[in-house]
């Protein structure tokens, strides 16, 4: 991230006052997993003009803000994603922000809205598999899991979630074989 930051710098890019260079730069700074310094990429991106970019440094930062448990904020940004720029994606993350403030209703609303929009949403499936299974709906959210793990086969969250509602449902053999998979999909360390 350091090196595309100077790499900007040099090829003559202001990136504080560039919300592309600096939408590019917390897309690394996340991948990155250097979440704080994303989220302050992200909100400089959010400052554009162009309304794309603004849409999508919005649904960064509420990533973000999800993963270093900044859950105000991740709803904040996702409400107004949603006031300005409402799709599928975006109703999904307003059900990530509900779902991780323990507002389960809500979120199952706002994802049952993406599922309505874009039936194939496998985060939106993902989302409410997580919800129902939240609240003891075990067989509905096994459901779900199943049609995202099938959906996005190569997602490992997805079957962490299959395997978590399997070993809830005490199906032993079931949640093994899925947290298998989950396992294998993980990025490896990579050699020194």
């Amino acid at each position: 991230a350091a090196a595309l930051a100077l790499g900007l710098r040099a090829s003559g890019q202001a990136t504080a006052e560039d919300p592309a260079a600096q939408y590019q730069l917390a897309t690394q700074l996340y991948g990155d997993a250097r979440y704080r310094e994303a989220l302050a990429a992200y909100d400089l991106a959010a400052r554009s003009d162009d309304a794309a970019l603004v849409a999508r440094a919005r649904r960064g930062r509420v990533r973000t803000a999800l993963r270093i448990a900044e859950f105000d904020l991740a709803w904040r940004e996702a409400e107004l994603l949603n006031e300005r720029a409402p799709d599928a994606e975006g109703r999904t993350l307003l059900g990530d922000a509900l779902w991780a403030m323990g507002r389960f209703d809500e979120a199952d609303a706002a994802y049952r809205g993406a599922l309505d929009e874009a039936p194939g949403a496998s985060r939106a499936r993902f989302g409410l598999a997580r919800s129902l299974a939240t609240r003891s709906r075990l067989d509905e959210a096994l459901q779900e899991a199943q049609r995202a793990a099938s959906e996005t086969p190569q997602d490992p969250e997805v079957h962490a979630l299959v395997g978590f509602i399997y070993e809830r449902l005490n199906q032993y053999d079931e949640s093994a074989q899925a947290f298998e998979r989950y396992l294998a999909l993980l990025p490896q360390p990579k050699s020194k």
